[in-house]
């Protein structure tokens, strides 16, 4: 199986793995991926109403509405929480549970970096504390928030009956490794666009934060180069295999939205023989 698709089978698997019933702290615990560096789970639970709880910018958060990469992903991840429900989300309360009313997110240092682009020095810590009313997102800086939603989102559950519940919990996370990474061979083997994306969607899921892409080499040449067209109109295995710059800036693009970035490599000078059609 491909790497692709193992990480969309264990995040499937991870996801599905919650839904349908209570969630006991070991078994809330097992449903993140990967495991955060300090994790305590409690039994008591609380209700989600999806037509009343929000995801919102916490008081003294340096980073607000005008933040358009949380703006993103406090609209994904309310998608992942609550799009898919088989019962269209109905907020009938079946249960005694008190409600959690929403996730406020705080992003604690001056530089939220909300406008720059995830680097290998970037910060991912953060904090996480679900207890009612108000669950609170804590991270020095966006890259941490993004990975705080992820867990958030993680541990959220179904039941059979349409109702959406989270155990309260308190989570202190960092990565282990600051480069977490999947690479992408496009040369040997072209990969239409929305698969590349689709790759990045996996790899947030699972929080890698690195795309190593590996555009080109001796197989073909598939990047579309503006200043040496040739290469690619040579190069490339046909005219339909190719990533234009419109769409190298969407995957940049769409990677930084998810707090992974890109490394484009051009193998030079070996690996060069689709080079040698354009020249």
């Amino acid at each position: 199986m491909q790497p692709l698709g193992v990480m969309l089978w264990l995040s499937a698997a991870l996801a599905a793995s919650s839904v349908g019933r209570a969630q006991e702290p070991a078994a809330a615990a097992a449903a993140l991926w990967p495991l955060p560096r300090s994790l305590k789970v409690s039994a008591a639970r609380l209700q989600l109403a999806p037509r009343r709880f929000q995801i919102v910018h916490g008081q003294g958060s340096s980073a607000g509405p005008h933040c358009s990469l949380l703006q993103d992903a406090f609209r994904r991840y309310y998608e992942y929480l609550f799009g898919y429900s088989k019962w269209q989300n109905r907020d009938v309360n079946h249960h005694s549970e008190p409600e959690l009313s929403s996730l406020q997110v705080i992003i604690t240092s001056e530089d939220s970096e909300c406008d720059k682009y995830p680097g290998i020095a970037s910060d991912e810590a953060y904090e996480l504390h679900v207890a009612e009313p108000t669950a609170v997102l804590k991270a020095g800086k966006v890259w941490g928030a993004l990975r705080g939603l992820e867990t958030f989102s993680q541990l959220v559950y179904e039941d059979d009956y349409g109702s959406f519940f989270i155990n309260n919990s308190d989570i202190t996370d960092t990565p282990r490794f600051a480069h977490r990474g999947i690479l992408l061979d496009t040369s040997r083997h072209f990969l239409p666009l929305q698969t590349i994306l689709t790759n990045l969607d996996a790899m947030a899921f699972n929080k890698f934060n690195v795309l190593h892409w590996h555009i080109v080499d001796d197989s073909s040449f598939p990047y579309q180069s503006v200043v040496f067209p040739e290469l690619n109109a040579q190069g490339a295995y046909s005219y339909n295999h190719v990533y234009t710059p419109t769409d190298v800036r969407l995957v940049i693009d769409y990677a930084r939205l998810r707090g992974i970035r890109v490394i484009p490599e051009f193998d030079t000078p070996g690996h060069t023989q689709s080079w040698g059609k354009g020249k």
